[in-house]
């Protein structure tokens, strides 16, 4: 019984140390080496998504709250913010036909965020609306969005504002 135990133990021993001289390979799927600017595509889409439901909820209420100004305003310099940041992941992007693989999850992010930029303009404007101000002053930068991403993306959609 001892033998069996002092041959466990040794073997223990030569298995751990055979473990970590052997190099291992790891199969898997090489990253994207666009993954830091999906990211922060994804980063301004769910930041626009926030931004449409904090305006859909303002849009919705009974009566504007006494700083509803105020709060349009922040949340347009937001979308500025937003917008800048934007520009430079796209310019960061090579040409959208040269993404390989990554070119589908790069539209989904764009189309996410043209959608969202789209639905607070259209907020904006029954906000500023109920306000007694038209047209709305707070759209410039969500228009830029859109723009950027369809001159990006090479496709400008019907009724869309695109730069020849």
């Amino acid at each position: 019984m001892v033998m069996k135990a002092k041959m466990l133990v040794l073997f223990v021993f030569a298995a751990m140390a055979l473990a970590l001289t052997v190099p291992s390979a790891h199969a898997g799927i090489e990253p994207s080496p666009w993954m830091p600017e999906i990211n922060k595509l994804h980063s301004i889409e769910l930041n626009l998504g926030a931004i449409h439901k904090r305006m859909e909820n303002l849009s919705n209420a009974p009566t504007l709250p006494a700083g509803a100004l105020n709060y349009v305003e922040a949340t347009v310099n937001q979308t500025g913010v937003l917008n800048l940041r934007l520009w430079d992941v796209l310019a960061a992007l090579p040409a959208y036909g040269n993404l390989g693989a990554d070119q589908e999850e790069i539209r989904l992010a764009l189309d996410g965020i043209r959608t969202d930029a789209g639905g607070v303009i259209d907020l904006l404007d029954l906000i500023a609306r109920r306000m007694g101000v038209e047209p709305a002053p707070w759209k410039s930068s969500l228009q830029g969005m859109i723009i950027q991403i369809n001159n990006y993306i090479g496709t400008c959609p019907v009724g869309a504002d695109c730069i020849p």
